[in-house]
């Protein structure tokens, strides 16, 4: 994640509660599922927008004896996408998994869509615009060149500064002169390397991108990671790819994603983590050490104790993991600060019957997808989008979250998301049509991947989500 940590302090009630802003789309975006009723914890993304809190931290909508968190309606805004009578940007497009290269007239290549102000996407009530000079992170999807990252951190696991101990090998007397590796230039990279044919849509206004470059880091992620199958009766299915911004500039992806089962087999534990980019070298294993930790602190929890205290069993998973991570840092990367591994987090407990509960600390996102139409959990982060106003680890994680139920019923598919994944869904009518597309149906691991193969203007942060179909499904993948 390419973002960095803003101060905000919490909410009333020791805990954040929030609501989001208005969000408007690449185009206005019709249909979609109106209002939900009070009490369930979330607000349509077509429908109005909603307030929530615990009775002892504020009025609003909420449930009865917790908080719970609203998302925003939808409004018209200026398109984000490719200008009205700009035509089609070249050939098509077809990217390998996290590279996006660029392949002319590939066989079965990706439509080209163009999302401008008027715009219809059917199914979809969520959409959001960007203000005008408004894209993060100062990276531009042409892939001219790599944001800058700020500090790394005092932690940083390798240093710069060269070993006053050895010899120069360049120095005379020592008989020749090292030969170094070469930056990339365009006279080295004249062919695309050979990808796969896919269905994913290309939006907005696109150009040609140069070669994934890879991170040099030795503690540097996957650039491709891909799950699925059945976990106990559920489908689930996860997705992680690096963004255009790290395969430009060389830099390792941030997001991470696990899940697991409680100790009695009653909960389905999934969480989806996200590193700030303010450190480049090392928040990445904030995010995979914090996943785990949070799937190991959950699996005690019993759909019991979650129905009895959702708030008291969430507040201690986030307690007890951010407890761990710091007992795990000091054994094995005492030269790190806590502030080294920060990262955003979402967690999900799922029980077999009943309601399941969230949690999250920053701006990663719970959304629901319902007959191809789209909710959200919780509401957008507000504020500038490479700012964020908590993060883990944090001294209090219990009053830094914000919690939220579960929608309850049959036949909803859940999508735990990075913000680089949600911003993609609340800005894009063609994205939005595109998952629901293919999370129609269980996918296997390939798919999953693909599924986030989509490339769109101004998208450039890694794109994380996890899927869990409801039971219904089985594993017809």
């Amino acid at each position: 994640m390419l973002k960095w940590l803003r101060g905000r302090g919490p909410g009333p009630g020791g805990a954040r509660t929030a609501a989001g802003p208005s969000l408007a789309g690449d185009g206005p975006a019709v249909g979609g599922s109106g209002p939900t009723a009070p009490g369930d914890g979330r607000t349509a993304l077509a429908g109005k927008r909603g307030y929530g809190s615990r009775p002892d931290g504020g009025g609003g909508v909420g449930t009865a004896g917790g908080r719970t968190a609203a998302g925003a309606h939808a409004g018209g805004g200026p398109a984000a996408g490719r200008p009205t009578g700009e035509p089609a940007p070249g050939p098509a497009h077809s990217a390998a998994p996290g590279s996006e290269a660029s392949v002319s007239e590939a066989s079965g290549s990706d439509a080209s869509v163009s999302e401008a102000p008027g715009s219809a996407a059917s199914g979809s009530g969520i959409s959001r615009s960007d203000p005008p000079g408004s894209r993060p992170h100062g990276c531009d999807d042409s892939g001219s060149g790599a944001p800058g990252f700020g500090e790394s951190g005092s932690g940083a696991v390798r240093s710069t500064e060269p070993d006053p101990a050895a010899p120069d090998p360049a120095a005379p007397g020592s008989g020749r002169a090292v030969p170094h590796l070469a930056e990339p230039t365009a006279a080295d990279t004249p062919r695309p390397p050979r990808t796969l044919p896919t269905g994913a849509p290309r939006i907005g206004h696109l150009q040609p991108l140069p070669l994934p470059r890879l991170s040099a880091v030795e503690t540097s992620l996957p650039g491709v990671r891909a799950d699925a199958g059945l976990l106990r009766n559920r489908w689930l299915g996860a997705a992680s790819l690096a963004g255009q911004s790290h395969l430009n500039g060389g830099t390792t992806a941030q997001d991470a994603y696990q899940f697991t089962v409680s100790d009695d087999g009653s909960l389905l534990v999934a969480v989806v983590c996200d590193g700030l980019g303010s450190r480049p070298l090392t928040s990445q294993l904030g995010a995979v050490l914090l996943s785990s930790l949070l799937c190991q602190a959950a699996r005690p929890v019993t759909a019991d104790h979650l129905a009895a205290d959702p708030y008291a069993v969430l507040g201690g998973v986030l307690g007890g993991a951010c407890a761990r991570l710091a007992d795990v840092r000091a054994a094995v990367l005492p030269a790190l600060a806590d502030r080294d591994l920060a990262c955003t987090a979402v967690l999900v407990l799922v029980p077999a019957e009943g309601t399941g509960w969230a949690a999250r600390v920053g701006d990663c996102a719970v959304l629901t997808l319902t007959d191809g139409a789209w909710d959200t959990v919780f509401p957008r982060e507000e504020g500038p989008l490479n700012k964020v106003s908590a993060a883990l680890p944090h001294p209090a994680p219990a009053d830094a979250a914000e919690y939220a139920r579960l929608p309850e019923g049959p036949g909803g598919t859940l999508v735990l998301g990075s913000d680089g994944f949600a911003e993609d869904v609340y800005g894009s009518p063609g994205v939005r049509d595109w998952l629901a597309a293919c999370w129609s149906r269980p996918c296997d691991a390939t798919a999953m991947a693909d599924s986030l193969r989509y490339r769109r203007g101004g998208s450039h942060d890694d794109r994380t989500a996890l899927v869990l179909w409801p039971p219904s499904t089985g594993g017809r993948a």
